[in-house]
């Protein structure tokens, strides 16, 4: 409870909401009206009540108390006010709500505080510009359709076995087979030609006299919806026999990150959240169709595997199982493999149903429309657990269908495919029965299985476990080096006797990766580069390269007056030979400051133990309270870190 009011706290200061605003937002609002447009509640007394929409249930136990403007469910112990509802249901950030309550209750939130970043409003103005054009685009492309411009894209979905409700439900539309309509339509509901281009429904000529045309032509059109609905995005599947690829997506915009979306997400969460599952599908008729026989738990990735940020959005629904369910060709049979390098890190269950292949290709929505909700679910229920599947299918390639009497070398073989699945799982529990059940498949010792994976994973060359699993990783950022306990940094005299700082590995790697992309700066002050270097000199140039530049030779200088030897040459490495690419470089800052701050925990942790040891209890002076904060911040640092070093 505390720490959720700290870290609303800090969003409030982060966007600069004064909290006099905030309450008077809060006094406003009418907290049974927009809790009860989620969900059905009933008066009973003094409180309203209705099933809580956060976990299954059949009896009432979510409670609203319009006095207080709360809400409380007696199940699954949610609690908060308006806000706090409408960041869990819709997984917005806490400023987002607060604008969207504001502009509904006719509160004004001052955009001009000093401290408001031109940068800051900039940001606010394109994200508005670019939901106002995919919105507008939405709703013209969706009419279009419903017009006698859209017939034949009607005809289209009909013998594809789309409903009319599914049609209005999903929002889809028809793009013109033209170059430049959309820019034309639009002008009249006043979206410009520069919002279209930011929302990537425009291209830019680069001959011709210049101008722009439209991306999507003569294509039916999927929005692509954030998980509150907001259209961030759109698929295009060609209507047309002209050459060219068959799906087309919007390209990356500051809203819309493949990576970071899912399809149908927005209308399949209200299920996911009752049922703590989704099933993972490949493409936009798959999840219609299987929204359509009513397992509307289906979601879909946009042209990419599974990511660590879709698991996130699918646990912001309190999402407890993925069922992968792609095709049953060759393809599909990959899927499960990719969806591991996700759900297995992130400690979320998975399993597999493969659909039959035996009469050809046959896609989800295929399958939904020939065997109905009985055979969807037929299918679901008979899904097997995603690491039982990974061994059986390793096993069978290496060794066929007689694993235990296969030759040595057979066994090995299936053992290195699987081996780094078994680095993807975090060290524990988890990892120690996936390799229990490798080794019983294939007739071998638990204990030499285990000391085999081991040592593999000491082996020179080799990944750490950390970072296992993942080849391409850069390596412009080495290892760190081992931290001394008593201190962040120690030095020893210079040959002129002045005192040289051995900076920690991954702060030094850090301060390099700034002083080599100053356009960084941002990302280390956020990260909190400075406070993380000894103070002093080396602080003091780390935040001087967060306010801008400092060119490298004075960076150098300046360096070389604090720091020991090896930190100086693993700074010239950095910014020179082992510069890591562009497009890598904020990822490694980032990955260096948070194992920086790892050591620095590692240390507060050490120091504890060692009062509590000359205390004789962990209750003297509070440090039982500050040994669990720093486990439990050091857990969600190592989290974060494994999420930094996955590909992706």
């Amino acid at each position: 409870m505390a720490g959720r009011r700290a870290c609303r706290e800090r969003q409030r200061r982060r966007n600069l909401i004064p909290d006099a605003v905030i309450d008077q937002i809060r006094e406003r609002v009418d907290v049974v009206a927009v809790i009860g447009r989620h969900m059905e509640l009933k008066r009973s007394g003094r409180t309203w009540k209705g099933n809580c929409i956060f976990h299954g249930e059949r009896t009432p136990s979510f409670h609203v108390y319009p006095e207080d403007k709360h809400f409380k469910c007696y199940g699954c112990g949610a609690y908060g006010d308006v806000f706090t509802f409408l960041q869990r249901l819709e997984g917005k950030e806490f400023p987002e709500v607060v604008r969207a309550l504001a502009q509904e209750v006719g509160v004004e939130i001052p955009e001009a505080a000093e401290e408001d970043s031109a940068e800051a409003r900039a940001k606010r103005k394109e994200r508005n510009e670019i939901l106002a054009a995919s919105d507008a685009a939405a709703r013209y492309w969706a009419a279009r359709l419903a017009s006698r411009f859209g017939a034949s894209a009607r005809a289209y979905l009909e013998r594809r076995g789309v409903t009319e409700e599914s049609v209005r439900r999903f929002r889809l539309g028809v793009a013109a087979d033209a170059w430049n309509d959309l820019a034309l339509r639009l002008k009249e509901k006043g979206i410009g030609v520069a919002a279209l281009q930011r929302a990537g429904l425009l291209i830019e000529r680069e001959r011709d006299g210049g101008g722009t045309y439209d991306r999507f032509r003569n294509r039916l059109m999927f929005p692509i919806a954030a998980m509150d609905g907001q259209v961030i995005g759109f698929g295009g599947r060609a209507l047309g026999d002209e050459q060219g690829a068959k799906y087309i997506n919007t390209p990356e915009t500051p809203l819309y990150k493949k990576s970071k979306v899912l399809y149908g997400l927005d209308l399949a969460r209200e299920t996911i959240r009752k049922t703590r599952s989704a099933v993972l599908v490949e493409g936009y008729f798959d999840v219609i169709g299987l929204h359509q026989v009513g397992v509307t738990g289906a979601v879909a990735v946009c042209g990419t595997a599974l990511t660590p940020e879709h698991v996130e959005l699918l646990s912001r629904c309190d999402c407890r199982e993925v069922t992968v369910l792609f095709d049953g060709d060759v393809a599909g049979l990959a899927a499960p493999a990719k969806a591991a390098q996700a759900l297995f890190p992130a400690g979320m269950a998975g399993k597999v149903a493969v659909l039959p292949s035996d009469a050809g290709k046959t896609d989800p929505d295929e399958y939904a429309r020939a065997n109905g909700r009985a055979g969807v679910d037929a299918l679901l229920a008979a899904a097997v657990p995603l690491s039982e599947f990974l061994v059986d299918r390793a096993v069978e390639r290496a060794c066929g269908d007689r694993p235990r009497e296969a030759a040595l070398e057979r066994k090995l073989a299936a053992v290195r495919e699987l081996e780094a699945f078994v680095r993807m799982m975090p060290d524990g529990l988890a990892r120690s029965v996936f390799e229990d059940m490798i080794a019983r498949r294939l007739d071998l010792d638990p204990g030499a299985l285990k000391a085999e994976l081991s040592a593999e994973r000491r082996r020179p060359g080799v990944p750490a476990p950390a970072q296992a699993g993942h080849p391409e990783r850069p390596a412009s950022v080495a290892p760190s080096r081992p931290t001394p306990s008593a201190g962040p940094a120690r030095g020893g005299p210079s040959a002129h006797g002045r005192v040289r700082v051995l900076l920690p590995g991954p702060a030094a790697d850090a301060l390099a990766l700034l002083a080599a992309f100053p356009d960084l700066g941002a990302v280390a002050d956020e990260e909190r580069l400075p406070q993380l270097l000894p103070p002093g000199p080396l602080a003091d140039l780390a935040r001087d390269l967060v306010r801008g530049p400092v060119a490298l030779e004075d960076a150098l200088a300046r360096l070389s007056a604090g720091a020991d030897e090896a930190t100086i040459r693993r700074f010239r490495t950095l910014v020179g030979p082992g510069r890591p690419r562009p497009e890598e470089a904020e990822r490694e800052l980032r990955k260096a400051a948070v194992k920086a701050t790892l050591e620095r925990l590692d240390q507060e942790y050490g120091e504890a133990l060692r009062r509590v040891t000359k205390a004789g209890s962990a209750a003297a002076d509070g440090l039982d309270v500050t040994a669990q904060r720093l486990i439990n911040q050091r857990r969600d640092l190592q989290r974060r870190l494994r999420s930094l070093e996955r590909p992706g």
